[in-house]
Order: C-alpha cells, then structure tokens, then sequence
C-alpha cells in the first residue's frame, strides 16, 4: 500500500509525499571461500544490495572469502604500479590457495593424492557424492564453527543469497550452506552468480543439486533479486526466474541502471578497488573458448552516468574504479575517460587495436585510466584460428610502445595448452611476448598465464567435434569438461557422466 502524506518543505509550504508502507525484507549476501580476490567487494552483491536498498529492503554483504583470507594473509597489503584487480599480494593469495585445496582434501571422503588435490577440490573433477561429503564434513568441523561465529555476529535475515563464481566456491558454499540452516533453520537460502549460470542445464534436470538450496539464479539479476525480496517480505510466491533444482530454468530479470552499493567497513587497510560496469556481455562475442557471450547474454551498454556516487566514493577512500566488462572498446572507454576526468583512477579491459596509440594512450591517462588488461591470448596463427581470435606481432609491439610512453599499465592475458597446438611454438611465441616486454624498460606490464581448459558453454564446448576434440568426461559440479583431442567429425561426442 502507499501512503500518501503532507510534509512541509523549508519555506513551509505543504509537499504531497508517497511513502512506501508495503513490507520489506531484511537479507544477508554471502561470498564463500576461495577465491584469489582481496583489494575490494565483490561486483554481483554490490549490484544486488544497490538494487535491493533503492527499494527499501534492508541488504547486508558478508564477503567470507575476504575474512578468510584476512585473518591468514602475513605481509602487508599495498598498492602496487599495476592496479585495479591486479593489484594482490599474489604470493600470499598462491599460498593460501593451496592450503585452501588441502584443508578440502583432508575432509574428502576417501584419501586425495597430492597430485590430484587441485583438480579435485578446485575445479571438482570429482562425484556428487565425494563433494556433497566433503562439504558435509567441513560444515561439521572447524571451517564450519568458523562460519558460525561470522554468522552469529549478524542479525537474522528473512533471506540469504550465495554468490558463487567458480567451481572452487562450490565445497564452501555447500559447507556455509548447511551451517546456515543450524544457525538459522526456516531462512530460505538462494544461490547466484556465473557458476549456477553455467550449471543451469545440469541444476534445472537434476534435483540432487537442491539439498538445503531453495532457489537458483541464472545470470544478473537487479530486478528478480528485489522480486524475491519483495515476495519473501509480502509472504507471496517467488518469482518464476527463481528455480528449483530440478525444474526448468530461465534467466533472472536485470536492472542496468541500479548503481552498486558497497559496504566498506572491512576495507580499512591498503589499496581497494571498487567493481564497476559501462556495459555487460562481450564487444567482440566470437572467442571460441570463452564463456561470456551464454553467461552473460548479448553485449548491451549501461547508463555510465549515475556512477558519479560511486566516482565521489572512489575519490573519497583513494580507491580505484576496476571496470569489470568483459571488453571495453575505444569510444566506451573514451566516454569513461570524459565522465572520470582524472578524478580518480581506473582500470579496464579491452582487446589488442592499432588505434591505441601514444596519443590515445595520453589522453586516457590524463582522465585517470592507470591499467589495461588485454586477452592476447596467442600470437601462433594457427591457434588464433582455432580461437577466433586473429592479432599480429606488430600491433602489440605498438601498443606496448604508447603503454610506455604514456605510463598506462598493462595486463596481458595468454594461453597454452589449446587443442591441437605444437607446444614448442607456443612457448616460442610466449618468449616472444616476454621479450617484447623486457624490451620496454619503462613498461609497467605483468602476464597473466593460463593453461588451456574447455568450458561447458564455450563454442568448442558447446560443439566439440568441430574443433578436433573428444570430450571423454563430465562432472556434476564442474563447468570443465574432460577431453581428448582428435580429426574433427561431424558425430556427437558420447560423454561419460560421473
């Protein structure tokens, strides 16, 4: 219902006031370990608290993955030359990833090989039943009294949302999960974020995924989120885009106008940096390997303009602006630089360009833009074949040439391992993106490094066959597949479902 009622303004003059009496819900987002992110909040639960709060529910965000990493994390945290997401104490955050993969690998089920340790508990090459009971024993031992003691300091909430990213979330968000219901039975629990957008298909045909969760979210979700909220505080049905495992699936309703709201009182100490979005989904969209065009939906731009509040903040705290799009081209990331004006610093990712030269490279730097990540990802022309993804030696070599000059950082994201590639040529051309770096001695430039790993919603996921790959197996909670590689055919590979 809404209530209308007189107010007087300074002047005292009589002002009509729509106040909004209908009821509000009080909800907790959680962040379960682990994830190797540290220097600010995470981006998905400061839209959905923004979403939630500008319509008067009551939105809280305990980020346990940065209280976990916190309370063990032993050098100091500063801020480096490159920033944004980047700037992390990676030695540390290497560290205590690994003793994240074995504190899960001593409540396995069954004895885990050291060898095995990541693939197992990280990226879950692994059953139902081996994940359901290790989760099941850490909620039952001292990770699980650890979650107690955080959720004990929080008021109870009428909801809890979960934002699990990746797969290496999966063992905590089950374990936090199940100590949610002890230390709050009746409080319905609903999952979110790019990992449940991945297992959409397997979570919607398999209610085995639904033990103690009471709804799933596939994609962003601003409007559903305060649907949800909406229904859980009027006491009425939830709404359609919140499934049940088990049940068909559709993507959650979002909200590009809702600006993130940030909930800073654990961000005391060192750099920070402060997610935000000028668009979602991938400019370019035609990467072979990659999943942003099924997780994230077409590419469609935001109102950029009512970030100014979070401009304001960000200049506030001295933190940096980390734009979380997939891929910035030039005119968006120009129309940051005019909005910014140098006001704060900021950091993006776009793809490789003759038209980043020295003089745009100036300018963007004059308005605040301090790194850029680029996805290079392989200089083998074979290989940007089979990716999709054709960029010439000399193109970087300009390009690292303006960073220089111009002071900008760089990100440079590459991989190995593709199907079908000759592994001396692609060290071959990984030394030479090394030394075309060495050979800028006032770059400021990092390489990001990965290994090769099929992914589920990925076009050669999606369609193995077509790229030269068997895929040999499939596992419940992971979005990697398993695969061999072979001649391309046209027959439908059989999996193997654990």
């Amino acid at each position: 219902m809404i209530d209308a009622s007189i107010y007087l303004t300074t002047d005292g003059a009589p002002l009509p006031i729509e106040r909004d009496t209908r009821p509000k819900a009080s909800s907790l987002l959680l962040v379960p370990p682990f994830l190797k992110h540290f220097g600010g909040p995470m981006a998905g639960p400061a839209y959905l608290k923004g979403a939630g709060e500008r319509a008067g529910h009551t939105v809280d965000v305990l980020d346990l993955n940065r209280e976990w990493i916190k309370e063990r994390i032993t050098s100091a945290y500063t801020s480096g030359q490159i920033k944004g997401d980047h700037d992390k104490p990676s030695k540390e955050l290497n560290r205590l990833y690994q003793e994240w993969q074995e504190l899960c690998a001593s409540h396995w089920p069954m004895p885990v090989p050291v060898s095995e340790r990541e693939s197992r508990t990280v990226i879950l090459y692994a059953t139902h039943e081996e994940v359901i009971g290790c989760a099941a024993n850490m909620a039952a031992g001292s990770f699980g009294e650890w979650v107690r003691r955080h959720l004990e300091q929080a008021p109870r909430p009428d909801l809890v949302g979960l934002s699990v990213m990746f797969s290496g979330q999966i063992i905590a968000a089950l374990s936090v999960t199940k100590v949610i219901h002890g230390v709050w039975p009746g409080v319905p629990v609903v999952w979110g974020g790019a990992h449940v957008t991945a297992l959409a298909d397997p979570i919607s045909k398999e209610a085995m995924y639904g033990e103690g969760i009471d709804g799933f979210v596939v994609g962003y979700a601003e409007k559903t989120w305060v649907e949800l909220l909406d229904a859980v505080a009027g006491d009425t049905p939830w709404p359609a885009e919140v499934f049940k495992a088990g049940t068909a699936s559709r993507r959650a309703k979002e909200d590009g106008t809702t600006v993130p709201a940030f909930d800073l009182a654990s961000y005391g100490q060192g750099s920070l940096t402060l997610p935000v979005q000028a668009s979602r989904g991938c400019a370019y969209g035609k990467c072979s390997f990659c999943t942003y065009p099924k997780i994230e939906g077409k590419h469609r731009k935001l109102k950029i303009e009512g970030l100014e509040p979070v401009i304001l903040l960000a200049a506030e705290r001295e933190a940096v602006l980390s734009f979380k799009d997939s891929l910035l081209v030039l005119n968006q990331l120009h129309a940051i630089g005019d909005m910014i004006k140098g006001r704060v610093m900021w950091s993006a990712c776009t793809k490789l360009h003759p038209n980043m030269n020295l003089q745009t490279m100036k300018r963007l730097y004059a308005e605040g833009l301090r790194t850029l990540e680029i996805g290079l990802e392989t200089l083998d022309e074979s290989s940007q074949e089979l990716i999709n993804k054709p960029q010439k030696p000399e193109v970087l070599t300009s390009f690292l040439d303006a960073a220089a000059e111009s002071g900008v950082a760089i990100v440079i994201n590459y991989l190995t391992g593709l199907p079908g590639a000759d592994a001396e040529v692609e060290q071959h051309w990984l030394q030479v993106v090394r030394d075309e770096v060495t050979a800028h001695p006032k770059l400021k430039a990092m390489i990001e490094h990965n290994a090769f790993q099929l992914e589920m919603l990925s076009p050669m996921g999606s369609n193995p066959p077509a790229y030269g790959i068997e895929v040999t197996r499939r596992w419940p909670w992971s979005s990697l597949l398993e695969f061999n590689v072979k001649a391309a055919t046209d027959a439908p590979a059989q999996l193997a479902t654990a």
